[in-house]
């Protein structure tokens, strides 16, 4: 008889944590990516464990969400909107684990087994953006642009490019990264403040650590990362105690506000190839696993 394999997991600041066992002892080498608009929209790739997960750790931060026939209770701590699991009675275990947060597994090589929940009914219907459209005052002849939402539409956006993403004329960075939060499935644009527009920022929650010269942006209802800004409390004490290089990377960004393409509505992020990025080697402080 094998003896089983332990993986430990958790969300990224650490109030909840995990352990799963694969019973035949081998390693996790696949995960399966549910199409359907809140998996796509949260990135989640999934394993479906057979025995039951292991609760380590459980500050009480997780926020459950579900929608259409509610059958999933997807979670998601609502400190740093980590998509952790989803309790369902149709699971083997009654629970289905996001593998993107289970340490130490490199999710750029595993194996993605896709399964089309887009075409269960009902249909997803995309929020509507309710604010004013970006005019930045350089893209008068040149550009396109995209609406977007979080999943349940408390948040809304809008960007406004050069080119178009679907067909090769973005002339701008495209990232994956494989940084402790980006690895949780995010793919970024980098707009300016003057292409960005948003509603609903009393329905984010913000989220920092590392160099806390950045801040995530999630809604706070159904866990969706929109994106990133350059921290707007950092105090001069704050600035000034960052080393060097870091203080040139903020003044350099102050302007920028990363978008994660997962939001933009009727657009897939299949439909552009992003560059890979090793935030996991790169940036300092380095993460440690709780």
């Amino acid at each position: 008889m094998s003896t089983p394999r332990t993986y430990r997991g958790n969300c990224h600041c650490g109030a909840f944590v995990y352990e799963v066992d694969t019973p035949d002892g081998k390693d996790i080498t696949s995960a399966s990516e549910c199409s359907c608009s809140i998996c796509y929209k949260r990135a989640y790739l999934w394993l479906v464990p057979k025995t039951p997960v292991r609760v380590v750790k459980d500050e009480g931060l997780l926020v459950g969400y579900g929608f259409a026939g509610r059958n999933l209770d997807h979670q998601f701590c609502g400190k740093c909107g980590t998509t952790v699991i989803a309790k369902s009675a149709m699971f083997p275990a009654g629970m289905g684990i996001n593998v993107r947060t289970i340490q130490g597994l490199d999710i750029w090589g595993l194996e993605i087994k896709p399964f089309n929940g887009d075409t269960f009914e009902p249909k997803y219907v995309a929020p509507t953006f309710t604010g004013e459209d970006p005019a930045p005052a350089d893209f008068e002849k040149d550009g396109k642009t995209y609406h977007g939402s979080c999943h349940c539409g408390a948040v809304t956006t809008s960007v406004r490019v050069h080119g178009s993403l679907e067909d090769g004329t973005y002339p701008d960075r495209i990232m994956e990264c494989n940084c402790s939060f980006c690895r949780l499935g995010s793919v970024w644009i980098y707009p300016t403040t003057s292409q960005f527009a948003l509603t609903g920022r009393d329905n984010l929650t913000y989220y920092t650590f590392g160099n806390r010269i950045w801040q995530k942006l999630f809604c706070k209802t159904c866990g969706v990362q929109v994106g990133s800004e350059v921290r707007p409390d950092m105090s001069e004490a704050e600035v000034a105690a960052l080393p060097e290089a870091y203080q040139q990377h903020r003044a350099k960004h102050i302007d920028t506000v990363p978008l994660n393409l997962r939001v933009l509505n009727g657009f897939s992020v299949k439909q552009v190839e992003a560059q890979r990025g090793d935030g996991w080697g790169l940036q300092m402080p380095q993460y440690v696993y709780p």
